[in-house]
């Protein structure tokens, strides 16, 4: 599969020498372009789209890279390019290989789509059904491709045929060019009868009318923000997404009843799934990698448990892998949920307790309350409760009356913070190993906030069919028990759009979304600059909050890509300040 996939789909862009030097092996598959309209072929090309998805979201060097770090939720606490583009570093320069790996590997699949939907129109021994389904699978990709590489880098390069060569000019093609394109392929995939209707039709992970439709009022929505904007977009953002939401008994997509649940282990292809990215071994979604077909998400927002657990540094499968490459901003830990007591999602999102992995004795444990510094003594068993984060701060007294680590929000530090516990996984088979859980990577609960920020920017916010309406259904489910529903409930008069990305936070921390809002509303910059540290009296972090610039909205043109152009004009890198890194 790796040498079938990689051939037909030899990206175009790459720096011609490397290209060069690939394409001279010889292809023991014997696969050529033509044979895409082949229903075997066809089906292979498309496994390999389903199973390239696997690079973008699983593996360290992963889409969550460019979305979590770098936001006025998360920083980033690792070394090198990771550091540099997380905080907005001098460092982070157009070089970066972590930018040309997704820009590779975006152009890489994308051309694939393209040889799939030119050859398999001419596809034959087929039913003219399922045809139409695998080609709609393979435009969906396409626009997904295209979409997020908009989002990131504005202008870029749109390929809209297969390219078997070696291509040494290019250019980068207007956003309005490019939002037209996804918004064509979305629409095909959005006709009746182009795709199945919702995942209960599908196997979990297959592309669906549901889920198409989902990304096309998120396009909308998008491009209604953008300057390639149209006067229709926010409108049909609206009713796209309402009448999704409205479409459960056909697409077999709702709410799930309880937050907690939705990313519980085992749990990922659960009812409020529209797409995710299935790590499996099944040759349906592609034949697996070893660098791909892992999920390192278990591992990058544990944090310093072993400070706090009583064992000084003994960890345990089910608390995660101490990795902590994500750091949670003040605002996330001590604003961002609001009345945690009331809404569950701040404790269904952040791990609140642990066990004790070995007996621990006359263990001293400094806090502050206040400005004031205080000790206390812990003893436990293994197995008893030894670490405890509320989510707030107590008293001097609450704190010293237990008889286990208790650390509020005044006395985090680096590492010791809460984990996000969304991905943790506690059926690995040993701590080292990474996960084999699926990614969620689109629910029915972004299809609500979509709704909610399309109608908010069309001027209704009421509460009956506007942006408070499709906030409070969420808020519904949030509340901790019946008696915080009406506590949680908002009127038309909260909502701006702060609120709806606060409320976008609440709802979706962590699922590789944030950066994505937050240039999308564009407020990446006033909102870092506000948010984007994290401070105690026991360390000081201001990084995204003081190095963040104004054309840190786009993310650099790769320089390998620059330079890969050798004929006709150059290849134009960002304007204003990435220009001259």
């Amino acid at each position: 599969m790796k040498n079938i996939i990689c051939l037909l789909a030899c990206l175009p862009l790459l720096f011609v020498t490397g290209c060069a030097d690939f394409l001279e092996e010889e292809n023991h598959s014997k696969m050529t372009p033509e044979s895409f309209n082949t229903p075997q072929g066809f089906e292979l090309g498309l496994n390999g789209v389903y199973g390239g998805m696997r690079a973008f979201y699983g593996p360290i060097s992963s889409i969550h890279m460019l979305t979590v770090p770098g936001t006025d939720e998360f920083y980033s606490r690792a070394s090198g390019d990771i550091y540099n583009f997380g905080n907005y570093t001098a460092n982070f320069k157009p070089s970066s290989d972590y930018i040309y790996s997704y820009w590779r590997s975006s152009y890489t699949l994308i051309n694939t789509c393209n040889g799939l939907v030119h050859f398999g129109e001419d596809m034959t021994g087929i039913t003219e059904t399922k045809k139409t389904t695998m080609l709609a699978e393979a435009r969906f990709f396409r626009a997904l491709l295209y979409f997020r590489l908009v989002q990131f880098f504005g202008d870029v390069t749109l390929n809209r045929t297969y390219n078997d060569g070696i291509v040494k000019e290019a250019k980068r093609d207007p956003i309005a060019d490019v939002y037209d394109f996804v918004i064509e392929d979305l629409l095909y995939c959005t006709t009746s009868g182009n795709l199945p209707a919702g995942p209960k039709d599908t196997s979990p992970g297959r592309v669906t009318q549901a889920l198409a439709r989902h990304l096309l009022a998120k396009v909308y929505l998008t491009r209604g923000w953008s300057s390639a904007s149209q006067s229709t977009d926010f409108q049909n953002a609206y009713e796209i997404a309402t009448e999704l939401i409205q479409d459960s008994g056909q697409t077999g997509v709702t709410l799930m009843p309880r937050y907690a649940d939705i990313h519980k282990p085992g749990n990922e292809n659960n009812q409020e799934i529209l797409y995710n990215v299935q790590m499996t071994d099944d040759p349906i979604y592609g034949v697996p990698q070893a660098d791909a077909n892992i999920n390192h998400l278990s591992h990058v927002f544990v944090g310093g448990y072993f400070n706090f657990n009583g064992s000084g540094n003994v960890q345990q499968i089910e608390d995660g892998r101490v990795y902590a490459r994500y750091h949670g901003t003040s605002w996330l830990y001590n604003e961002a949920f609001g009345d945690i007591d009331k809404d569950s999602r701040y404790y269904a999102t952040f791990q609140s307790e642990w066990t004790a992995p070995v007996d621990f004795q006359n263990k001293t444990q400094e806090f502050y309350v206040g400005n004031n510094k205080y000790a206390a003594v812990r003893n436990g068993t293994k197995g008893d409760l030894a670490g405890y984060l509320p989510g707030k701060n107590m008293t001097k007294e609450e704190i010293e009356a237990a008889n286990y680590y208790i650390l509020t929000p005044e006395n985090y530090t680096d590492p010791s913070f809460p984990t996000m516990k969304k991905f943790l996984d506690p059926n690995r088979a040993s701590l080292s190993f990474d996960s084999q859980r699926s990614i969620i990577v689109y629910r029915l609960a972004e299809t609500y906030l979509i709704a909610a920020e399309a109608a908010f920017k069309l001027g209704n916010n009421s509460t009956s069919n506007g942006a408070a309406y499709y906030i409070n259904e969420l808020r519904k489910r949030a509340a901790s028990t019946e008696e915080y529903v009406d506590d949680l409930m908002i009127t038309a008069a909260d909502i701006t759009i702060d609120y709806i990305l606060d409320e976008r936070t609440r709802e979706l921390c962590g699922e590789q979304l944030r950066w994505l809002d937050l240039v999308r509303t564009q407020k990446l910059v006033d909102r870092v600059r506000k948010h984007g540290f994290f401070t105690t009296k026991w360390t000081n972090h201001t990084l995204p909050k003081d190095n963040i610039q104004d054309f840190h909205v786009l993310r650099p043109i790769p320089q390998k890509q620059i330079e890969s152009v050798i004929a006709g004009d150059p290849y134009p890198q960002q304007p204003d300040g990435w220009d001259n890194l």
